[in-house]
C-alpha cells in the first residue's frame, strides 16, 4: 500500500513525499530492490545525486540493475546539466575546404554529392545512415558507383599538397601490412607516412592501432593524445584514446575518453563495448579487507567522478561545452553500457583490448566501427579523469557501496591480487586545467586556410569550360566535371549530357538540384577574393538589367511567341523550348516574374505583333526532362516600338498603354453602354449548348460578375477581358481590341459583336 502512494507521488512529481514514503517503508520493512530503486530514482529525480548513487549502489548490492532501472537516473542527469546550444562558428565550413567532415582527413577520391557538399569515396560508402554530415540530407537513393570523383578538386589537391598525397601512398601500403598483421612494418610505413606529413591525424590514429595491437599501449596513448590536440573534434580520437588507456588498466580514464567519443558520435559501437568492458572493471568489487582502505584514499583524493557526483553534476564541472542534444544522447549510451556492464559481472575471464576488429582504413570511417551522424560544431567534453593508484576505488558505484563476500581460495585470492594490481597505474594524469580544455585547443589551433605557394595557386584552373569567366556558384555533376551554375542550366536546356564527357544528366536534371559545390566556392571566396567580387559583381550586374525588364513605362522586356493573353486572364503555358526554358528561369531568378506574350506576325520566328500582354509567372512546375508547366495571368498591356535579341530569345522596347479616363459628360453614356453589353454577352453565354457551356467554364471559370466602376482602372473593367477570349473572335480583332485605349469603343465593338453572333444563330 505504501508502495503504491510512493509510486502515486512520483508519477505527480512530487518527488519529496516519494521520498519520505520509500524511507520510511524501508526502516519499517527493510530493503528490497525494488524500494531501493524507488527511492534512488526519487533522489535523482530531487537533485540529490549523491544521496541517489548511494541508493543505488545499494540495489546492486541486492540483484542486477536492468536498463530500464536507470532511465530516471540518466534523464535527471540530462535536466540538471542542461546548457544552450554551442553557436557555429562562422569559419567552420572554409575549416573544411579541403578535409571530408566524415574522417577530418584531406580529401581521397573527393565524390560531391546532390547537397554540394564533398566527402571521401569510401568514407560515405561506408557511412551506413546515408546522411550528409553538414547539412543533415538524406540521401537513401544515391549510390556513390553511379558518382565519379571530383576532377577539380582532386587536381588540385595533387598539385597544392604534394607530401600529402605521398604520405597517403604510404599510408595504404602500411594499411596492407596491417591486413596482414605485419604490424612491425605498418608501423614503420605510417612513421615515414608521418615525417611527409606531421599534422595528419589519421597517420597518428592508425599507428596508435598499430602499437595496441602489439601491446605497446603507452606509444599508441602518445599518439591518440596528438590526434586529439590535432582534431579535438574526431570521435575516434577519443576512442583511440580509451582503447589505450583500456590496455593500461586506466579504466576510469578510459570511460571518460569513450564517453567523449560517444558524446561526438553516439553510434560508434565498438566504443560502447569498450565502455561497456571498462565499466565493467570499475564495477568489480575489491576483497573486503581493502574496503577500508579505499574508502580513507575516496575521501583525501576523490576522483572527477566522485567530484561530479559530490557536486550535484554541475553543469560548470561536468559538461561545459556540452549541447543538451548530445546529452540526450549519452542517456541512451550510459543506459546501454551500464546495462551491459551489469551482465559482464557474470564473466570470470579476463577481458584484454582487442584491435583487430578495427578497420585500418583510417582515411574513413572504419567499417566494424560504425561512426554515426556526427556533429560538426560541438567541442568535444572538457573534463579528463585522473587515474590514481588503485583508482578503481573512485568508481562513482564503489566509493560509496560496501564489500560483497567473496571466495576465500587461494585460487579467488590471486585473482583478486592481481585484478587490483593491474589497476594501479604507472602515472597520474592530473585534470586539465581551464587554459588546457579541448574548446581552447580548438580554438588556438582553428583551422585556418592553408598557406599554399603562389606560384601553385591559378586562377584559370577555376575557369568554367562553358563561359570561360571565374567559376560562380559552381556545381559538380555526377561525372565530376564543374561548371557555374547558370551555365550549366542553360546547356541542359538543349540536351541532358554533360558539356565535357557527354555523360547523360538526365537524373541530375530531373532533381532540379540548385546545391553549390561548396568546397569549390569556399577555395575560390578564400584565394581569389578579389576576382570573385569581380565576377560576382558582374553577375549580379547581369540581373539587374534583367530586373529592370518593364520597371519603368518604356524598358526592354523579354517576348514569348505564342497566342494571346489578355489582363486579369489566366495562361498556362507549356514550356520546351531552350530559349523560353531559359527566358523562364532568368525571370525566376531576376525576381521579376513576368514577361510578354505576343502573337506571330509574318513568316519568321522573330516577326511578332506590335501589341501585346505582360503575363506574369504564378507557379511553375518541372518536368524530369527539363520541360515545364508555367501557370500566368495576364497583367499591364503595352505596344512594341522597337524589336531586339537577348540569349536567343527575343525582347522589346515597350510602351505600356492604359485607358483613358472617361469625362464627366460621358459617363452616363457609357455606364448605359457598359449595363447592356455585359446583358446581352451574358444572354449570349447563357444560351449556348450545356456542352460548349460547361468546357468554357472549366477552362476560364465561372461567367464574370459585373463590376461597374472602370474609372481609375488602367484596363477599365476585368469583365470585359474575362469574356474576350471566349468569344468566336479572330486572333486579329481580339488584338485590335487588346489595342484600344478607349474603353467606350471596346464596349462598342464588343457589342456588335454579339449582336452580330445573335443573328446568324436566330437565321
Amino acid at each position: 500500500m505504501m508502495v503504491d502512494l510512493a509510486k502515486e507521488a512520483f508519477n505527480t512529481q512530487n518527488f519529496q513525499l516519494a521520498v519520505e514514503i520509500y524511507e520510511r517503508t524501508i526502516k519499517e520493512n527493510g530493503p528490497s530492490l525494488e524500494l531501493c530503486i524507488g527511492l534512488a530514482d526519487s533522489f535523482a529525480s530531487c537533485g540529490h545525486f549523491e544521496k541517489a548513487f548511494d541508493t543505488y549502489a545499494s540495489a546492486f548490492r541486492l540483484g542486477n540493475l536492468t536498463q530500464s532501472s536507470l532511465k530516471h537516473l540518466v534523464s535527471a542527469l540530462v535536466n540538471a546539466v542542461k546548457q544552450d546550444s554551442i553557436a557555429t562558428s562562422a569559419n567552420m565550413s572554409k575549416s573544411f575546404m579541403f578535409t571530408c567532415t566524415i574522417c577530418r582527413g584531406l580529401f581521397n577520391e573527393p565524390v560531391t554529392i546532390p547537397c554540394g557538399h564533398t566527402y571521401c569515396r569510401k568514407c560515405f560508402e561506408r557511412d551506413q545512415s546515408k546522411a550528409c554530415r553538414t547539412c543533415g540530407t538524406l540521401h537513401h537513393l544515391v549510390r556513390t558507383s553511379n558518382f565519379k570523383s571530383n576532377v577539380l578538386l582532386m587536381r588540385l589537391i595533387e598539385s597544392w599538397f604534394p607530401n600529402e598525397c605521398k604520405a597517403s601512398c604510404l599510408k595504404s601500403e602500411g594499411n596492407k601490412f596491417f591486413e596482414r598483421r605485419k604490424y612491425d612494418r605498418s608501423i614503420e610505413m605510417y612513421s615515414l607516412a608521418i615525417e611527409l606529413s606531421p599534422h595528419d591525424h589519421l597517420l597518428l590514429s592508425n599507428r596508435s592501432h598499430a602499437f595496441g595491437c602489439l601491446d605497446r599501449y603507452s606509444e599508441a596513448l602518445q599518439d591518440a593524445e596528438k590526434v586529439i590536440k590535432l582534431r579535438p573534434d574526431w570521435p575516434k580520437g577519443y576512442f583511440r584514446k580509451g582503447c589505450s588507456q583500456f590496455g593500461l588498466n586506466l579504466f576510469e580514464d578510459a570511460v571518460v575518453s569513450l564517453l567523449q567519443c560517444l558524446a561526438l558520435d553516439s553510434e560508434v559501437q565498438a566504443a560502447k563495448d569498450f565502455l561497456a568492458k571498462s565499466l565493467h572493471k570499475i564495477l568489480s568489487p575489491f576483497p573486503d579487507d581493502d574496503v577500508k582502505a579505499l574508502a580513507l584514499k575516496n575521501q583525501f583524493n576523490p576522483s572527477l567522478l566522485t567530484r561530479l557526483i559530490r557536486a550535484n553534476f554541475s553543469s560548470s564541472l561536468l559538461l561545459p561545452h556540452m549541447t543538451v542534444h548530445k546529452l540526450e544522447q549519452l542517456k541512451d549510451i550510459i543506459d546501454e553500457t551500464l546495462c551491459s556492464a551489469t551482465n559482464f559481472l557474470l564473466e570470470q575471464e579476463e577481458v584484454k583490448p582487442s584491435f583487430d576488429h578495427v578497420d585500418m582504413e583510417e582515411q574513413c570511417s572504419s567499417g566494424h566501427v560504425s561512426f554515426g551522424q556526427n556533429d560538426n560544431n560541438v567541442l568535444p567534453l572538457n573534463f579528463k579523469s585522473a587515474s590514481e593508484p588503485s583508482s578503481r576505488s573512485e568508481s562513482p558505484v564503489f566509493f560509496c557501496r560496501g564489500s560483497r563476500s567473496r571466495s576465500h581460495s587461494p585460487s579467488g585470492r590471486n585473482i583478486d591480487i592481481n585484478r587490483k594490481r593491474a589497476r594501479e597505474p604507472s602515472t597520474t594524469q592530473p585534470p586539465l586545467s581551464p587554459q588546457e580544455s579541448p574548446q581552447k585547443q580548438q580554438k588556438s589551433e582553428e583551422i585556418v586556410p592553408m598557406d599554399i605557394s603562389k606560384i601553385l595557386v591559378n586562377v584559370e584552373d577555376f575557369e568554367c569550360s562553358l563561359c570561360y569567366r571565374l567559376l560562380y556558384e559552381p556545381v559538380t555533376t555526377p561525372c565530376g566535371h564543374s561548371f557555374c551554375r547558370p551555365c550549366l542550366d542553360r546547356c541542359l536546356d538543349h540536351q541532358s549530357n554533360c558539356p565535357l564527357c557527354k555523360s547523360t544528366l538526365a537524373e541530375y536534371l530531373a532533381e532540379r538540384r540548385q546545391t553549390r559545390d561548396e568546397s569549390l566556392e569556399n577555395i575560390i571566396k578564400t584565394y581569389f577574393q578579389k576576382e570573385y567580387e569581380a565576377r560576382k559583381k558582374l553577375h549580379e550586374d547581369e540581373i539587374a538589367e534583367l530586373a529592370k525588364m518593364g520597371e519603368d513605362e518604356r524598358h526592354h522586356i523579354p517576348i514569348f511567341i505564342c497566342a494571346m493573353a489578355f489582363p486579369g486572364v489566366s495562361c498556362p503555358l507549356h514550356i520546351f523550348e531552350p530559349r523560353y526554358r531559359l527566358m523562364i528561369r532568368q525571370c525566376m531568378e531576376a525576381g521579376t516574374r513576368q514577361f510578354g506574350m505576343c502573337i506571330a506576325d509574318g513568316e519568321s520566328e522573330d516577326e511578332f505583333s506590335e501589341f501585346g500582354c505582360m503575363l506574369e509567372i504564378r507557379d511553375v512546375q518541372f518536368f524530369p526532362d527539363g520541360r515545364s508547366l508555367v501557370d500566368c495571368i495576364g497583367g499591364r498591356r503595352f505596344r512594341v516600338l522597337s524589336k531586339g535579341h537577348r540569349d536567343g530569345y527575343n525582347t522589346a522596347n515597350v510602351e505600356f498603354l492604359r485607358d483613358v479616363v472617361v469625362k464627366e459628360k460621358d459617363m452616363e453614356a457609357v455606364n448605359k453602354l457598359q449595363e447592356k453589353t455585359y446583358s446581352e454577352v451574358k444572354s449570349w453565354f447563357e444560351n449556348l449548348p450545356g456542352i460548349q457551356r460547361n468546357q468554357i467554364s472549366r477552362h476560364f471559370g465561372g461567367f464574370p460578375s459585373y463590376d461597374a466602376d472602370f474609372q481609375g482602372n488602367p484596363n477599365s473593367t476585368a469583365w470585359l477581358w474575362k469574356v474576350l477570349p471566349v468569344l468566336p473572335l479572330d486572333p486579329r480583332i481580339q488584338l485590335k481590341m487588346l489595342a484600344m485605349t478607349s474603353y467606350k469603343e471596346r464596349l462598342e465593338g464588343i457589342l456588335r459583336v454579339v449582336e452580330y453572333i445573335k443573328r446568324r444563330q436566330s437565321s
